[in-house]
């Protein structure tokens, strides 16, 4: 629970989704969200974006792992 705002703030900040405004969702915060979320605008930057997502992650994360187990 506690790297969720982190990851949210991430995806607003990357403008390919929305983070949820406080603690308690509303309708009204709900509704935004979902606004932001399904415009053509994010749809488009996260097409953008998907171009550019590594697909080897945990392979580089286990061989700096290794690398840094047997220094």
């Amino acid at each position: 629970m506690a790297d969720q705002p982190y990851w949210a703030g991430r995806i607003a900040e990357l403008g390919v989704g929305a983070a949820h405004d406080g603690p308690t969702p509303t309708y009204a915060s709900l509704a935004a969200a979902l606004t932001v979320a399904l415009a053509p605008e994010t749809r488009e930057r996260a097409r953008s974006l998907a171009a550019e997502v590594r697909t080897d992650g945990a392979t580089t994360a286990a061989k700096l792992l290794f690398e840094g187990v047997a220094a």
